[in-house]
C-alpha cells in the first residue's frame, strides 16, 4: 500500500525552510502578507520509462518511475485581495530526509520555461482590470480564501534509473520527499506601482517565491503490475490522508 502524507506549514518562513529567497513583493510599506503553497492534493502512479536514443536495441532495460499529481492550492491569509502573475518557473526539491533535500534536474530540464520581467502588460490584459477580459496572465485571489482552480502539477522521479554518467539511488521501500518552489513572474517596479493604483479596488499585486509543504511518498518494494508510462498516465494512488504516518 502506497501512503502519500502532505506536511502542512502554515507559516511562510517555516515552509521554505531556508530553500527559498527572500520575497519580491508587493509596494513597500504596504503591510500586506503575501499568500502560501499548500500541496492540499497528492497521488502517485508508477510505470516503466525508457531513455530516448535513436537505436531501440542498443537502449537499456526501461526503468520505474513515480509519476506524482500534485494539486497546489495558493492561500491568501490576508485582509486584501491579492493579484497574482499566474506565470512562474517551477523547481522541484528531493530527499530521502526533509534535512537533506537538493535541487532535482529533470530530464529535458532546459526546457521548462523561463519568464523575463513584466515591463508591460500583455495585450490581452485590460489596464482597467486585471481578470476582465478573462486572461490566463492573472488570478485574484480573494481576502482569506484560495486561488482557483488550484494549480495542477506533475512530478516524474525515477524509481531504478542507472546511467553511465549518474546512478540515481533505488527507491523501492523507501520514503522520498518532494517539496516545490514557484517563483510568479517578476513585475517591474515601474509596472507595480502603476497597476497597484489602477487597480485598488480589485486588490493588491503581488509577485514572490513560494515553497510548499512537504510532500512524503512511501514508495512500495514492489509497486503493482506498473505498465509501460504514457503521456496519460492517471493516478493509481489516492491520499491516505492529512498527517498519516508511514
Amino acid at each position: 500500500m502506497v501512503s502519500i502524507k502532505l506536511v502542512i506549514a502554515y507559516v511562510s518562513a517555516l515552509a521554505c525552510a531556508g530553500l527559498c529567497p527572500a520575497q519580491d513583493a508587493v509596494p513597500r510599506d504596504s503591510g500586506i502578507a503575501g499568500p502560501t503553497a499548500i500541496a492540499s492534493n497528492a497521488e502517485a502512479s508508477y510505470c516503466f520509462d525508457r531513455v530516448r536514443g535513436n537505436n531501440p536495441e542498443r537502449l537499456p532495460p526501461a526503468y520505474l518511475v513515480l509519476k506524482l499529481h500534485v494539486k497546489v492550492s495558493y492561500r491568501n491569509p490576508g485582509t486584501r485581495p491579492l493579484i497574482l502573475p499566474l506565470q512562474r518557473e517551477r523547481t522541484i526539491y528531493t530527499g530521502l530526509t526533509p534535512g537533506e533535500m537538493k535541487v532535482f534536474k529533470p530530464r529535458f530540464s532546459l526546457l521548462q520555461p523561463a519568464f523575463k520581467e513584466m515591463k508591460h502588460l500583455p495585450d490581452d490584459v485590460s489596464p482597467d482590470s486585471p481578470v476582465d477580459p478573462k486572461n490566463d496572465v492573472f488570478t485574484v485571489i480573494p481576502a482569506g480564501g484560495e486561488m482557483t482552480p488550484p494549480l495542477s502539477e506533475e512530478v516524474t522521479l525515477p524509481v531504478t534509473r542507472k546511467s553511465p554518467f549518474k546512478e540515481s539511488p533505488d527507491l523501492r521501500g523507501d520514503r522520498v520527499y518532494v517539496k516545490l518552489r514557484f517563483v510568479q513572474r517578476k513585475i517591474s517596479t515601474a509596472l507595480m506601482t502603476d497597476l497597484s493604483d489602477r487597480w485598488a479596488r480589485f486588490g493588491v499585486p503581488w509577485t514572490g517565491t513560494l515553497m510548499t509543504n512537504l510532500i512524503a511518498v512511501d514508495v512500495p518494494a514492489k509497486p503493482k503490475d506498473p505498465s509501460p508510462c504514457k503521456d496519460d498516465q492517471k493516478p493509481a494512488h489516492k491520499v491516505v490522508g492529512l498527517g498519516d504516518e508511514k
